[in-house]
Formats: structure tokens, sequence, C-alpha cells
């Protein structure tokens, strides 16, 4: 028995490997046999290839020419419907579907009355075309967020398009890369799920959705897109944390225990918090000062209008600050690393309660000037909260909360 291995094959009185290539015999194409001139399997297994991948195209097309597949595009008549003559004089009798021809009385013809319009909806294939290298896909979702932080202001540079980037590149990863017109309320619904996996609060998820659908809407209004996979695709749940201030003995293991042994710039972050109730974002914001009346002060605030606020500089805040604010108060040029850094020391140094955050200086903040009688007006100027129109960053005078601010202190 010759010795086969697909279309090779050995003779009986040859060392070399021979090719068979059979057409079906409808074709009238002979069978093809040919040595390969070589006793090697693996290089005749080379040679062969250029002539079987022939072969398999040809064989590919002879099934497409058997298998077409026809459409009909529209049906005519060819002649009228009724009683007609033709030029002749022949009489015509047409209908829908036949139509009968008499001359001089007698019947001639009867003919289809009927005409297709085909289409030749074959599906085809061609191998040189499907070896071509497809070109990737154009991925142009992440120039909607762009526009978006453009469109509304945000510096490129911040903590809020760092962390709206940073959502975005997560689900795409999530959807394997998936463009966002392509994705529906299904994958919204997953990528909660996903989050809800990672037991993130209601609040983190909703503001997690909101770094990607917040763009996608207003892509929605521009025109540049249509649909959004985030509408209404987060569950609501009653799982947000009640958040605690600091009392006076979480403030003094703070002084004593916690700020030796803080680094510069979480020691800064925690006093300018604990001393005016500012944001993180607003203390890491500040770039220069200002003075009004001989009170030095900041301004700070681009949350919301509300927020956008003279802050005037307390007493007990002074001696930790340069003696003319010029630039940036910290050194790490990254947020997020002062406030992990802050909460950890937190952690050992002050409390384990997960009630209490750093943000909780904020809470104590407002606590404070209520407990000292401060005007409620006032209270929502320093802390930044809506109080009508602030205009041109707020409405009082610095020496009016210069005295109040004062009050707060760091114990």
């Amino acid at each position: 028995m010759p010795k086969s291995v697909g279309y090779l094959y050995k003779k009986r009185d040859s060392t070399n490997w021979w090719i068979k290539l059979q057409y079906p015999a409808s074709t009238g194409r002979p069978m093809v046999r040919k040595s390969l001139g070589t006793a090697d399997r693996i290089e005749a297994e080379i040679i062969a290839l250029p002539m079987i991948q022939q072969h398999k195209r040809d064989l590919y097309f002879l099934r497409q020419n058997v298998t077409r597949k026809l459409q009909v595009g529209a049906v005519r008549t060819r002649y009228p419907l009724g009683d007609s003559t033709l030029a002749d004089g022949t009489k015509v009798f047409a209908t829908q579907m036949t139509a009968v021809l008499i001359r001089d009385g007698v019947l001639v013809a009867q003919e289809d009355n009927f005409l297709l319009d085909l289409t030749d909806v074959t599906r085809t294939f061609d191998p040189e075309e499907a070896a071509k290298p497809k070109p990737e896909p154009v991925d142009n979702d992440l120039a909607l967020l762009d526009e978006y932080l453009r469109f509304k202001g945000h510096d490129p540079e911040s903590a809020y398009a760092a962390e709206a980037r940073s959502t975005w590149a997560e689900f795409k990863a999530f959807t394997g890369g998936k463009l966002i017109k392509d994705c529906d309320r299904t994958n919204g619904r997953a990528y909660v799920a996903f989050l809800r996996g990672k037991d993130l609060k209601t609040a983190t998820v909703v503001k997690r959705v909101n770094f990607l659908a917040a763009p996608i809407n207003h892509a929605n209004e521009t025109g540049d897109l249509k649909g959004n996979p985030f509408f209404k695709v987060v569950d609501h749940k009653d799982d947000k944390l009640e958040r605690l201030c600091f009392d006076a003995d979480d403030m003094a293991l703070a002084n004593a225990h916690m700020l030796p042994k803080l680094g510069k710039d979480e020691r800064l972050m925690w006093l300018i918090l604990a001393a005016t109730g500012m944001r993180h974002s607003e203390a890491f914001a500040i770039r220069e000062e200002f003075r009004e009346d001989g009170i030095r002060y900041v301004r700070v605030g681009k949350k919301t209008d509300s927020s956008k606020r003279r802050v005037p500089l307390p007493d007990c805040l002074l001696p930790h600050l340069p003696a003319k604010i010029t630039g940036p108060l910290f050194e790490d040029p990254n947020l997020k690393n002062i406030s992990k850094n802050l909460l950890r020391a937190v952690r050992r140094g002050v409390t384990k309660d997960k009630r209490k955050v750093v943000y909780s200086l904020r809470h104590r903040v407002h606590t404070r000037l209520r407990e000292i009688g401060c005007p409620q007006d006032i209270q929502k100027e320093i802390v930044g909260h809506k109080n009508g129109d602030h205009g041109n960053y707020g409405t009082f005078a610095l020496r009016t909360l210069k005295p109040w601010i004062d009050q707060i202190g760091l114990a």
C-alpha cells in the first residue's frame, strides 16, 4: 500500500513524495498526480503548499457556482393585464400569471405573463481578500470623555479627570475593548454588578457610573452618539455609611500620636482641613494667597458656584504655611497618595471606626461653628455650602469671617 499523508503519498517504486489533486467529474478537469522531487516529508509539504491552496480555492469557487442564491427583487408583467392587441393584429388576453395569444381566431401561444427581476445574493468569500490583515477598528471613545472634560472646564490634569479616565479604562477592559456605540444597557448593568462585587457602596457605584454616563449624555446631545448604556442601570440601596465627626478625644489622639509621625504633605493637609473645613481637593489646589484689610486669605472651590469662596487663613494655621503662598503647598503631585496615607494614619493612631474618615474633619468644623453660635449663613460661606448667590467669591467681608474661623482651632 502506498504511504499517504493527506494530499501527499508515496509510490511503491519511488522514494519521493507525490501529490494528488482531484476535481469533480463534471468539471472535465483531469486528476493531477505529480512527484514533488524529494523524499523528505517536511520539504515535500512545503513544496506542495501553493498547489494545495490553489486546489482548495478552485473547489471553493466551483461549490459557490453550484449553490448560487437568487433573490426576487421585483415582478413585472410581459403584456398589459386584460385585453390588448399587438402591432401585427394578434389579440392578447392576459392575467397576472398567464397570457393567451390569438391570431385570426387561432390560438398561437400561451405564455407566462410575469417577469422576475433576480438579484444574485450568493454569499461569496475571496480567500485572497480574507488573507489580508484587517484594520483595527478606530476607538474614538476617549475623545468623547476629553470633549466632555473640555466642555465642563475640568483641568485635564485634575484629580477628577484622572479618576474619570481610570473609570473609562476599567469599563473598556471589562467589555474587552467594546466600542461605546456597540454597548447597551446589558453591558451597563453587568458593569454595575462588577462594581457591586468589589463591595463598593451605592454612592461610589453611582459616582463611577456617572464618570461614564455624563460624557455619553453630552455626546448624545451634540449628536456624536446615540443611546446610553448607563441609563438607569444602578439599583439604589440604603447602604450609605453614616459619617461621624471627630470629637475632642479623637483630636487629642491625633495631635499627640498621629501628627508627629506624619509626612510633611500629610501633616499640612490634616492641619488645613481641621482648621478650615475645606475639601481635600480645595486644599490641594491652593496656589496663591491674597490680602484684604491685612487679612491673609485664599480662594478655593470649583465644585459648584456656592463652593467658590474666600477663606481667611486662621491664626493657628499660619505657623505651618509659607510667609507668602506663591505656588503649590504640597510636594506630592498626586492628591490620592496624600489622602490614602492620611487615612491609614487615622486608622493606626486615632480610630478604626469606619464612620470616621479624614472627611470627618469637615463635619467637625460644622459642629464647632454651631457650638460657638456662628450664624448659619456665615457657617455656609466658610465651608462652601449653598447660601444664595455668592457672586464673586462670597458676600461677607474677610473681617467678618476671620473671628469665626479662628475659633475652630486644631484641638
